[in-house]
């Protein structure tokens, strides 16, 4: 088995089966066998499977991710909301990227340039002190 990151067609090679087997075995399909279901499980387990969080994003079109852009990070009042929001995000199954635009407009434009990039969910901005142009929003 090669290193790195397991995939489901590391496990249906391993397995002899194919990949589409493993995928609904993974998913508790009812058409799969229970005794496939457990050595794909067994297997997944023991190889410390993780579903690829890129591929199943492509899929669902969504990412589950959504992106905090703030001028600092220092002031109380910007750490407390990012605490706040990465609470009610946890709850709600999402993770949170948080961005600073360091009161830079030209970074603020970057940051929403580069979550865009990564397809996240949606974007939640306090604008810095310098913006004027608000055509990245």
């Amino acid at each position: 088995m090669k290193k790195g990151f397991v995939t489901i067609k590391d496990i249906a090679r391993e397995l002899k089966v194919s990949p589409s087997t493993v995928s609904r075995a993974l998913k508790d399909h009812p058409d799969i066998s229970a005794d496939t279901k457990r050595a794909v499980n067994e297997l997944a387990k023991k190889l410390n499977y993780q579903p690829n969080a890129v591929a199943l994003s492509l899929k669902q079109q969504r990412s589950n991710t959504i992106g905090v852009i703030i001028p600092e990070i220092v002031h109380y009042f910007f750490s407390s909301v990012i605490s706040g929001i990465e609470d009610v995000a946890y709850e709600a199954g999402f993770n949170v990227i948080i961005c600073q635009s360091n009161e830079m407009a030209d970074r603020e434009k970057a940051n929403v340039k580069t979550l865009l990039a990564s397809q996240v969910d949606g974007i939640l901005v306090s604008v810095s002190k310098n913006t004027k142009d608000f055509s990245h929003l």
